[in-house]
């Protein structure tokens, strides 16, 4: 019990060293104040996307105002922090496999809905 205690702590250190070499100071600021990255979409002008501090499920704000989640998950298990970094990562890097690969969950909704990360 105390091995796999250990095992996460230092997965959990070994997030939070690579939040702070991948993301910018007014990033990791944003992340702090609002529970939440926001990214521009590099394809779509006017879409941005929401990734929760835990990571899961990305909010995509589209410019009509309509709100869509999606969900992506890796085979294995990873630290939250770690998470976030691979949404960042994939969604400026490969936007398209993103959301071939990405699950919708729940409604799409549209503004003003009340969600907690609109």
């Amino acid at each position: 019990m105390l091995r796999g205690w250990l095992q996460r702590r230092r997965a959990a250190k070994r997030a939070d060293a690579l939040v702070q070499r991948v993301l910018s100071a007014g990033e990791r600021e944003q992340l702090r104040r609002d529970g939440f990255l926001e990214l521009q979409s590099p394809s779509v002008s006017g879409r941005r996307y929401r990734i929760p501090r835990r990571g899961s499920p990305v909010a995509v704000l589209e410019p009509t105002g309509r709100v869509i989640y999606l969900c992506l998950q890796p085979e294995a298990p990873v630290p939250p922090q770690e998470l976030l970094i691979v949404h960042k990562l994939l969604l400026e890097g490969a936007e398209d496999a993103y959301w071939q690969r990405a699950n919708r969950v729940g409604r799409a909704m549209g503004r003003g809905a009340g969600r907690r990360l609109l």
